[in-house]
């Protein structure tokens, strides 16, 4: 009986451990949600059914953007070149060009040990090189091509030109790899690879190209972008660091700049960049350690705005972290002139392989600057020439607009991936907003703007407007662009095309006053006049007077528009008809609903403390639903003159608090089946322990029954105290752990001892206990029964 008692106590020891380990689980897990919460959180979540407009491929198609215009734009394919229209996503007739591999050049691809499926022709560069001519360039089965096809004016048909040559430097040889290029000035300038592996990346424009195997020049590079500003083209590419390569591996963002009249330097150079000169891209999060988004994924083409009261062109861009490190995904904005100040500035270079990168000294620098354009390079000095070729680096970084990014996102289940703008989009106050859609790699696309001050660029404020389920979860948007004629979002991935409208102000979830306003999209506004949340396109075709319109851009109070409506709508709720809601109109009344008709709701998610009901008749119907304003999040990370505000929202984000709760939960009572398997394991072998040493001196705990229940015995027959009588029980119970806790010590401190009693005069001593034993207790609980009929007795 001792030795259970003992395993209990065991037991609930062990139970109290796994309790506590349950507790610092739970406990790690809030941190960790607390920890992983979006730094702006989005006021919208929309998924779209299979109605909206989608052009179907194949997931090898691998489908490419080459061009576009107002009414359609051209995919690269698989063995095909599509012209798309933008109204309904449907390929224009007449107008495909059909262009598959020889069978000689397929069955070398395989003999060259690729699949089937790379040992096909797929279209990766599109140039109009004249009024009525194009080229297309394809991989062609691991041996690149281009083509020139002739465009008929009559119906916009092509016909092939029978001329063909190789694109060696021109066009990649796998589908898959990065690569791009630009047309320009008649001239066609690429980054991609000229063999068969990739081990020779070049930036090239015939005939001039950058050096073959020279890792300071390129160091496996992959090319993301290519724009021209005035007389330069400028190349966007990651690529492994050379200047940290006596530190470890790491891969950093990179513009490269070259003119376009360069024409190469003097024999035998006058195939080689003068002029190319390359800089680092830091787009970080400032601080005493400045978080760094090293790797650029996609970027914007240049844009015309108006950025802290003045002129400027820039270029937003997506980075990224490490594929290994944690998931983090930025945006920044860099300004063209910002880049090319930086090519002004000082160069840095290495004096030997064991050395560090450093600042060249400016007296180290030959006349004329290296780089610089010049009207004919071929006249420079060699030692102009030789200077850029083994110092192309620059010691000065590009810094982002603002010094940190416009957007960052930190997620453990995507990156960004794509990006595009609709530019200086013009809200009613006749401020200009980039509105910025970016895709990510598990088929979202997440719109924001932001909202800067009127006077500086210090202060700016990021509102995540919608994120929107593009495609399947697991499915990449390579692509993005926007159709302005149609106001169409066309997304783009491997072997889909679908396109998403650019605002959802319209929509059911935001027709009341209150829910537009809060939602600042620039592309919305509220009418007054009819009651209706419109977007801006609408009410500048419609000519009505601007008093009649209300926008909340910077987030302010909506209460002095929209309190007559609260007022005047009052939501009443309907017991009687079992619970329904019932609709109000503009009039002040309530419509009740009719009893024959259907009693289901359907709720419409929402993150505004509102949700919209339909029903089978009435699809406007509204509930309103009490919410709790979350405090207003901020991006600044350390003491910085630029405070990054964030949007205030309400946080009962349903959609994604199940998904994260349901793994905590199953790793909760996870964690409690192992805590009481283990306390069970644990305790069963004390238990056996125990029981093995407890028939070894049983006789010991035996012989101190006898000592101390004689005492016991002794104090009971006094019968001086009544409340001892009464409380005989709960004495015994106490003396039986006290007795427990004799019997370990005297264990420890008195085994030789024990050894040498005689059994049997124990086993008499015992049995004689055990007798008083009875006989004190049978006294015991007469005394006790005589105490309670003394109480019970009423004279």
């Amino acid at each position: 009986m001792e030795t259970s008692r003992i395993s209990i106590a065991m037991l609930r020891r062990h139970l109290n451990s796994s309790i506590l380990v349950l507790i610092v689980l739970v406990s790690c897990c809030l941190d960790r949600i607390n920890s992983w919460t979006p730094d702006v959180l989005t006021k919208s979540y929309i998924t779209y059914d299979n109605t909206i407009p989608a052009f179907f491929g194949n997931s090898t198609d691998y489908f490419k953007l080459l061009d576009q215009d107002d009414n359609s734009i051209l995919i690269g394919a698989r063995n095909a070149l599509y012209n798309i229209s933008l109204d309904r996503l449907i390929e224009n007739p007449n107008q495909r060009v059909q262009w598959t591999s020889s069978d000689a050049h397929r069955e070398l691809c395989t003999l060259k040990g690729k699949l089937d499926q790379d040992c096909q022709n797929y279209i990766r560069v599109y140039a109009r090189v004249g009024a009525n001519r194009i080229m297309l360039c394809g991989t062609n089965s691991y041996k690149p091509l281009c083509r020139y096809y002739n465009v008929l004016p009559s119906d916009g048909s092509i016909a092939y030109d029978s001329n063909e040559m190789e694109a060696l430097g021109r066009c990649p040889y796998n589908p898959l790899h990065n690569s791009t290029y630009l047309f320009t000035d008649g001239h066609l300038y690429s980054a991609t690879v000229a063999d068969f592996s990739g081990a020779d990346p070049l930036i090239y424009r015939e005939p001039q190209r950058t050096e073959q195997y020279d890792s300071k020049q390129l160091n496996q590079p992959a090319f993301v972008s290519s724009v021209e500003h005035n007389g330069y083209v400028l190349f966007f590419f990651r690529e492994i660091a050379v200047e940290y390569m006596n530190c470890g591996k790491a891969i950093y963002s990179r513009v490269s700049r070259v003119c376009k009249n360069d024409k190469g330097g003097p024999h035998p150079l006058n195939d080689r960049w003068t002029s190319f000169l390359k800089a680092r891209l830091n787009c970080s999060i400032p601080g005493e350690y400045p978080f760094y988004f090293d790797e650029i994924q996609s970027t914007t083409k240049t844009i015309n705005g108006i950025y802290g009261g003045a002129s400027n062109q820039i270029i937003y861009t997506v980075m990224t972290t490490p594929g290994n490190a944690i998931g983090g995904s930025a945006v920044c904005a860099f300004s063209i002139q910002d880049i090319l100040d930086t090519f002004e500035g000082p160069f840095k270079s290495q004096r030997d392989i064991h050395s560090n990168w450093l600042q060249v000294p400016q007296s180290q620098v030959p006349e004329p600057r290296p780089g610089k354009c010049v009207d004919d390079s071929r006249t420079l000095p060699k030692a102009s020439v030789n200077f850029v070729k083994m110092n192309t680096l620059m010691d000065s970084p590009v810094q982002s607009l603002h010094a940190r990014p416009v957007f960052t996102r930190v997620s453990l289940l995507y990156r960004l991936s794509s990006i595009t703008v609709d530019p200086q989009v013009k809200a009613l106050d006749g401020s200009t907003h980039d509105i910025i859609f970016v895709g990510t790699n598990d088929g979202k696309v997440i719109k924001f703007v932001n909202i800067l001050s009127s006077n500086t660029t210090d202060e700016v404020k990021t509102v995540v407007i919608s994120e929107t389920q593009a495609f399947p979860l697991g499915t990449k948007v390579n692509e993005m662009t926007i159709s302005r004629k149609n106001r169409k979002l066309i997304v783009i991935s491997n072997g889909k095309i679908i396109s998403l409208p650019l605002s959802n102000c319209k929509e059911h979830e935001f027709k009341s006053c209150r829910k537009c306003l809060e939602l600042q999209d620039p592309y919305c506004a509220w009418d007054d006049g009819n009651r209706e949340c419109r977007t801006m396109e609408d009410i500048q075709a419609g000519g009505a007077p601007a008093d009649n319109f209300y926008q909340r851009l910077e987030g302010g109070d909506a209460n002095d528009i929209c309190k007559k409506y609260d007022q005047r709508d009052q939501r009443q709720h309907n017991v009687e008809d079992n619970d329904v809601y019932t609709r109000v109109d503009g009039s002040g009344f309530a419509e009740k609903e009719k009893p024959n008709e259907s009693k289901n709701v359907v709720i419409i998610q929402s993150t505004r403390g509102t949700v919209s009901s339909i029903g089978p008749i009435d699809i406007d119907n509204e509930i309103t639903m009490t919410s709790i304003e979350g405090s207003e999040l901020t991006n600044k990370i350390g003491p910085h003159q630029y405070h990054h505000k964030t949007d205030s929202i309400f946080k009962n984000d349903i959609t994604v608090a199940s998904l994260g709760w349901k793994f905590y939960i199953m790793l909760v009572v996870f964690s409690v089946i192992i805590g009481i398997v283990l306390g069970f394991l644990i305790t069963r072998h004390v238990i056996k322990k125990q029981s093995f040493h407890g028939s070894e001196h049983r006789n010991q705990l035996n012989w101190h029954h006898t000592k101390n229940l004689s005492m016991l015995s002794q104090n009971r027959s006094s019968g001086k105290d009544v409340n001892l009588l009464m409380n005989t029980t709960n004495q015994y119970h106490t003396q039986q752990q006290a007795i427990v806790q004799q019997l370990q010590q005297h264990h420890q401190n008195n085994m030789k001892d024990n050894i040498d009693f005689d059994f049997k005069d124990r086993s008499v001593e015992c049995k004689n206990s055990n007798e008083n034993l009875e006989k004190d207790i049978s006294k015991g609980m007469g005394t006790l029964q005589k105490t309670r009929q003394l109480k019970t007795f009423k004279p």
